[in-house]
């Protein structure tokens, strides 16, 4: 029979890692409130239209305000790469604490029971960090798009009222 282990004991089992988790997701989930509400078509290119009226060189201008809205959402591919690789460390940091404790405890037998719980206590911190890694490469995704449609609307516009 397969037994379920709450959030509270999936928490506890991760460590310490999982407050890295923690943090990430609370980045994460910042950052993408923060593109959803500046990457807004009209907001986006009449913002940036202001911005290359007041330019001395607009192409320059130009330039900088693509830069910056895709380095926004390269935060969320950041994130999407570390997470797991916390996750992993936290899986690798079990694992060797689950050995160690077999190793330690030779003479009494170390039953394999008690190296799958280890094991699997350690599995935690991976799963907790595809968690938070798929829904920001997933997002990533879309605000690149996003970025890009602003960027190409605001070159239209630009052409239109700098002309």
């Amino acid at each position: 029979m397969q037994q379920v282990i709450t959030f509270e004991q999936a928490w506890n089992y991760g460590g310490p890692l999982m407050w890295v988790l923690a943090f990430f997701s609370v980045m994460a989930l910042t950052v993408m409130l923060y593109l959803w509400l500046v990457q807004r078509r009209g907001a986006f290119v009449r913002e940036g239209i202001e911005r290359l009226k007041g330019s001395k060189d607009p192409e320059a201008e130009g330039a900088r305000i693509a830069e910056r809205a895709y380095a926004a959402v390269d935060w969320l591919a950041d994130i999407a790469a570390i997470a797991p690789l916390v996750g992993l460390l936290g899986t690798v940091l079990g694992m060797f604490q689950a050995f160690g404790g077999i190793a330690a405890d030779v003479t009494a037998g170390a039953k394999p029971v008690v190296l799958a719980q280890g094991v699997s206590q350690a599995i935690v911190t991976t799963i907790f960090g595809l968690v938070v890694a798929i829904p920001c490469l997933l997002m990533h995704a879309i605000f690149r798009r996003r970025a890009a449609s602003n960027i190409a609307a605001l070159e239209e516009k630009a052409d239109e009222v700098l002309s």
